[in-house]
């Protein structure tokens, strides 16, 4: 009997990873480099050029995973190689595979190869629950799902964060470990579970902002629209940054805005810069408030942009 990582590694991540390096293939990148950027031989990616679209994806319909979420989500984590985030990369697929693990996803297929159909080993497993922080994070980012609309989230996906009281550090800020991107029909997904530390990047925002407010507890990343900006300038302080020389001085950019702050921001605007997306961060007390100007961000951007 398979265990359930088994299941993954036989049945879908070699059809994802397929995926990657087909990505990478059609922006420009030789088989060499991107056997490099996946860790395998030149000959497992050429393998992977050579299975056609019906292949891969028919392997992956039939362990029940859905084609255009794994898809997106190929594309996602190769959009990190490109820009050197294999940390990122790792964390994408990762939480992908566990997404599918903890949602039942590939059951059916495990109860095929000899699982026993009582078996709620991955469900168990992968969505503890217990941590208010945590719960309310994920009862939060379910709500995303239906209200965050594709086109307010950023090329390279989103993430929201939540800290405990009094958090300093990114080990007390929870995070999605995937994140929220686009998917090809226009949909959103979740990919991963909250953890403390599943965010380090949008912590890192998050707690330069609880230095001078510790009231703020969490925070989402949005994609830059004029009409969303607007929107949250009508309501309070947005503070604006950038654009960016690279994306080394990004934290300082934000710190020194932040310092300067005349009074509590809304949120915190990153103008981009080299190799770096412009996008928004939306601060509150309460993921609630989060929800809430994301459903109005979404109105505005719906009528304007």
């Amino acid at each position: 009997m398979l265990l359930p990582h088994e299941l993954v590694a036989r049945h879908v991540a070699p059809y994802v990873r397929a995926l990657v390096a087909r990505y990478l293939y059609a922006k420009g990148y030789g088989q060499e480099r991107i056997a490099r950027l996946l860790g395998v031989t030149q000959a497992m990616v050429n393998k992977y050029l050579s299975w056609s679209d019906e292949k891969i994806l028919g392997a992956l319909r039939e362990a029940g995973v859905p084609e255009r979420e794994a898809s997106s989500v190929a594309a996602a984590a190769a959009e990190k190689l490109m820009r050197g985030d294999r940390t990122g990369y790792l964390e994408m697929l990762a939480a992908f595979m566990n997404t599918l693990l903890a949602s039942g996803a590939l059951c059916r297929l495990h109860r095929r190869l000899g699982a026993p159909s009582s078996c709620r080993v991955c469900i168990g497993l992968f969505q503890g629950a217990g941590d208010e922080v945590l719960d309310e994070l994920r009862r939060t980012a379910n709500v995303l799902k239906n209200v965050l609309p594709a086109r307010l989230v950023p090329n390279v996906g989103s993430n929201i964060v939540y800290a405990k009281p009094g958090a300093e550090s990114i080990e007390e800020v929870a995070g999605l470990t995937g994140g929220i991107i686009r998917l090809s029909d226009g949909r959103v997904a979740v990919v991963g579970d909250p953890v403390y530390g599943g965010s380090r990047h949008t912590a890192q925002v998050l707690l330069l902002a609880r230095r001078r407010w510790p009231e703020l507890r969490t925070a989402i990343v949005l994609a830059y629209k004029p009409s969303c900006v607007r929107l949250l300038e009508a309501k309070g302080l947005v503070v604006k940054v950038g654009p960016h020389c690279c994306p080394e001085r990004l934290m300082d950019d934000f710190r020194r805005g932040l310092e300067g702050a005349p009074r509590r921001p809304l949120a915190l605007v990153s103008l981009g810069g080299y190799n770096l997306e412009p996008v928004v961060y939306v601060l509150a007390e309460k993921p609630r408030q989060l929800v809430e100007l994301v459903r109005e961000c979404s109105a505005a951007s719906s009528a304007a942009d």
